[in-house]
């Protein structure tokens, strides 16, 4: 790719790759990075700090290929020479032309956002470019707004289906190699609301218990390196607890020239030491329900503890309220839960924010799915009159 968008006019010298890395390090997270790169279309070799990944591991869900309609390679395709003579329609044409291509409203209003944090942060501040396209674009028009707390597309677990998901990584966790750690990141998950980038991203150090039996405290490194703390009430830290008791990574040498102290310790590991991937939160959830939910067709377990768990009251209960989520769990709907539950429950709105760590009060209303509004709704009054006689 070759980017003569962003000429060096101020006599730096600076190559359009050197710009563009110069934008991506403004956030000092690499997953904001990596995602404004997809987004704009920079390669991800470009990205400051972004190491390929081995493609002799499994890691989940592959990132989605390039397809031309990013932004960079749009405006080199269209023929423009710098990014200051773009103006609000042809970021529209743009906008259109993603639309054609069966983007979601949801991704042409994220991609929007990168192309204008881009011209905001950067190309103004740098002097390439005058004023900023992208925050003339109507988002109203162009279907990109969503009024302010309208509840979220996001699946929302049941409260059974929480406690279901708790029961069954606590009915495993005694029986599986990792069965400790993965009860503590279900404990961790649902009863905190974190991200699952953020519970994977906790070091060692993070965790504190100030004495035994009482809540823990984890900081968390949340989105635009803000950390926060969040409570571990005591049956969840006793989980924590129980994992800390097994936990043992391997030692690894010093690396020859290493010098410094040395890097923060992962608080959740694999077998081989490494800090546990996002991708493997999903995986255990997912195994969760295929364990007490399996699809019809599948083989009874070989373990015989297994398959006398399965005919439990208990197992029954899990099998209930996870073969609905069988296939389509995902761990950002804990977040989901956790903001709508604690809100039924009288939890003032303005904490439930803090314990998210969002930075305004209506991105936390998007998360609520409050069934209170549909229970308490005037159409079961209205139904009474409008039926009664015939039906």
């Amino acid at each position: 790719m070759t980017l003569a968008l962003v000429p060096s006019a101020d006599g730096t010298g600076k190559s359009g790759q050197e710009r563009l890395a110069e934008f991506l390090r403004i956030y000092t997270s690499l997953n904001t990075r990596v995602a404004y790169a997809t987004d704009l279309g920079i390669p991800l070799e470009w990205v400051p700090g972004y190491v390929p990944p081995d493609p002799t591991r499994r890691r989940g869900r592959r990132r989605a290929q390039p397809t031309g309609l990013e932004w960079f390679p749009w405006c080199l395709a269209n023929g423009f020479g710098s990014f200051a003579e773009i103006r609000v329609e042809h970021v529209e044409r743009w906008l259109d032309e993603l639309a054609r291509a069966g983007y979601s409203d949801a991704t042409r209003g994220r991609m929007l956002s990168a192309v204008s944090a881009f011209y905001r942060k950067y190309l103004i501040r740098e002097g390439l470019a005058e004023q900023n396209p992208a925050a003339l674009v109507d988002r109203r028009t162009q279907h990109l707004n969503r009024a302010s707390g309208t509840p979220s597309a996001t699946a929302r677990w049941s409260f059974e289906a929480c406690r279901a998901l708790l029961l069954a990584a606590h009915l495993l966790a005694e029986h599986r190699r990792d069965g400790r750690r993965d009860r503590a990141m279900v404990e961790i998950l649902i009863g905190t609301g974190v991200r699952a980038e953020e519970l994977v991203g906790t070091h060692l150090t993070d965790y504190r218990r100030p004495v035994p039996g009482a809540i823990g405290i984890l900081r968390v490194h949340g989105k635009g390196a803000k950390d926060r703390e969040v409570a571990l009430a005591a049956p969840v830290a006793d989980a924590l607890d129980a994992y800390l008791e097994q936990r043992l990574p391997p030692a690894v040498p010093a690396l020859r020239g290493q010098v410094g102290p040395a890097p923060a310790e992962p608080l959740f590991v694999t077998s081989t030491g490494r800090r546990v991937h996002v991708s493997h939160v999903t995986a255990v959830l997912r195994r969760l329900c295929a364990t007490f939910a399996p699809a019809p067709g599948t083989p009874a377990p070989r373990q015989a503890w297994l398959r006398e768990l399965l005919t439990s009251s208990q197992a029954a209960f899990i099998a209930t309220h996870l073969a609905p989520l069988s296939g389509r769990i995902h761990p950002h709907s804990a977040r989901h839960s956790y903001a709508t539950h604690a809100i039924e429950r009288g939890v003032p709105p303005r904490q439930v924010q803090r314990d998210l760590g969002h930075a305004a009060l209506s991105t936390t209303e998007g998360y609520l799915h409050d069934e209170d509004n549909i229970r308490n709704s005037a159409a079961h009054e209205l139904s009474v009159g409008l039926h009664r006689g015939w039906l």
